[in-house]
């Protein structure tokens, strides 16, 4: 199993904040021979008739020496679990999670734009410090009741 980023404790207790039950740490996508390992699988239970969302997060620094090498790297993953995911476990939406300054360093500039709008990238952006999620890219997959 691959090391975990440095802010994985925090990104998870922020998921957790914001409604969702962690149920998988790591999710593992079996494939043919292969195993590979998402961060983290995340639940919220929408209703009777809808049932359980579900959602897969790989978490993400971006501490290299070269952001746009990390934008690769990060990319290919995301777009290598979001194959696989679509073969073994099609309703599960793939988040990638990262921190604000990360965002602010490389999603927010037009060639961060361009792989959010074109593959198109999900993301959770979450506030390091507060230990909570800022934004979702898009949007949030379900509301949140107004009981949490």
């Amino acid at each position: 199993m691959p090391a975990r980023d440095s802010i994985h404790e925090i990104v998870k207790e922020a998921v957790i904040k914001d409604g969702w039950e962690i149920t998988y740490d790591p999710y593992v996508i079996s494939y043919g021979e292969r195993f590979l390992f998402v961060d983290l699988g995340a639940s919220s239970f929408i209703g009777v008739r809808q049932g359980n969302k579900n959602i897969a997060i790989e978490i993400k620094e971006f501490r290299g020496q070269s952001k746009i090498a990390d934008l690769q790297q990060a990319i290919g993953q995301y777009i290598l679990y979001r194959l696989l995911l679509n073969q073994v476990d099609p309703e599960r939406d793939l988040y990638l999670a990262v921190s604000e300054a990360t965002y602010s360093d490389i999603f927010s500039e037009p060639i961060g734009k361009l792989a959010i709008a074109q593959i198109p990238l999900k993301l959770i952006i979450v506030d390091l410090e507060r230990k909570e999620i800022n934004t979702w890219i898009p949007s949030r997959p379900i509301e949140k009741s107004s009981s949490r």
